[in-house]
């Protein structure tokens, strides 16, 4: 039997490689349960004038660098030709005093991409090797092709903690949860949420313990524990909002012409907290 909390407390300390000031207008989000202020590592509330260059860049990113694919810097994207209609462009991620918008518009300047939207990530400048990561954001409208994303990379498997958009059934697209491990067996689920994602403001929740679990929570309610397959690497944070073509129906909605012009995903704020050294995994 052993303690293996110490161990990871000190590890997430020691991989972050970013300051833990929030974005100036001060948090929105209390601390979740079973974690203080003091845990705190990394947030942004985006109410600056432009996006945080020392905490985020504006493309799509992993551990072998931008997806660039088949577009100049500094925009990135998805290959074209797969499940994404959009590539990503910085000048559609805007901040300010409401916080972080993501726009999304109708755009086919790059060939095999009919939509523009925006992504950031923090590669390069911050990853958690184990913690609590919450994002408060409202959805836009995903009946028709929006595919909005708050998800982790570079830590030896994809986590998602949701994926706006996908079909769940009889349940409405704009009411669905969807959060996975993409590792040894891609295991992905979903829940109704109960509510329009697109009406107002939630709170989306990832725990993650290198090697032992990952739990999903939606508005501070358990939503899934995964305890096989878990990575043991540091993540990043990505958030991003995707616009999905017909090649993805069956699964997931997909734009056509009754899609808005304009979709936008609106985040007010996103941290990290480290785990607590009081936490004790035993085995």
């Amino acid at each position: 039997m052993k303690s293996i909390s110490k161990y990871i407390s000190f590890t997430a300390l020691m991989i972050v490689t970013c300051c833990t000031s929030g974005g100036g207008g001060g948090s929105s989000l209390p601390p979740p349960a079973g974690y203080t202020s003091s845990q705190l590592i990394f947030e942004d509330s985006f109410t600056g004038h432009s996006l945080d260059s020392t905490k985020w860049i504006p493309a799509i990113a992993d551990q072998n660098g931008i997806w660039q694919q088949s577009v100049p810097s500094p925009y990135s994207a998805v290959n074209a030709g797969g499940f994404n209609a959009e590539y990503y462009d910085p000048a559609q991620v805007n901040t300010g005093p409401s916080g972080l918008k993501i726009v999304a518009t109708r755009n086919n300047r790059f060939a095999g991409y009919t939509w523009k939207s925006g992504a950031i990530c923090t590669h390069g400048k911050f990853t958690f090797a184990g913690g609590y990561a919450q994002i408060r954001m409202k959805q836009p409208d995903v009946s028709t092709g929006g595919w909005p994303g708050f998800w982790h990379l570079e830590g030896g498997a994809e986590i998602d903690t949701q994926e706006g958009g996908l079909l769940n059934g009889s349940v409405s697209s704009n009411g669905v949860l969807a959060n996975a491990l993409l590792a040894a067996t891609n295991e992905q689920q979903f829940f109704d949420a109960g509510v329009d994602l697109s009406a107002d403001y939630h709170v989306w929740g990832m725990e993650y313990i290198p090697g032992v679990s990952i739990k999903f929570y939606f508005d501070g309610v358990l939503k899934r524990t995964v305890t096989t397959n878990v990575p043991t690497g540091a993540m990043t944070l990505l958030i991003n909002l995707s616009i999905a073509n017909s090649s993805a129906s069956g699964w997931h909605t997909a734009y056509d012409s009754s899609t808005p012009a304009t979709l936008e995903l609106e985040v007010t704020d996103v941290q990290v907290y480290h785990l607590s050294i009081t936490d004790s995994i035993e085995e």
